[in-house]
């Protein structure tokens, strides 16, 4: 009875990862991998030195952290429900063990991007 009122949380938490995947991870790996190497955005380095000037900011890296969790939640999310559809029953333990991995590269982002 207790986890029940945990799901939205984590349905929520999914719904959202899956969402800012699909609205930025393309543009990103566009940008990344595409636009930047073969030079349309300008040079490489003057391109660096913008994005760090951004992320420099606390509310954006704040933002860009926030979107590494829901990625990761979703991710770990997915990946538990297909073993679950593929009978491969892990029990509890790892399904806490995974959103403890999203939850802890979330403070291990906000920790590097800040203090260190």
């Amino acid at each position: 009875m207790k986890h029940k009122h945990m799901k939205p949380i984590y349905w929520g938490l999914f719904s959202v990862g899956g969402t800012t995947a699909a609205l930025f991870l393309a543009p990103l790996v566009l940008i990344m991998c595409i636009l930047l190497p073969l030079g349309t955005l300008g040079n490489p380095d003057t391109f660096y030195q913008n994005a760090h000037g951004w992320m420099s900011n606390w509310f954006v890296y704040l933002i860009a952290a926030g979107l590494i969790f829901t990625f990761l939640w979703h991710g770990v999310h997915r990946f538990y429900y297909i073993l679950h559809d593929m009978h491969i029953h892990v029990g509890s333990k790892t399904r806490w063990g995974f959103y403890a991995f999203a939850v802890a590269a979330l403070l291990i982002t906000l920790y590097v991007g800040w203090f260190a």
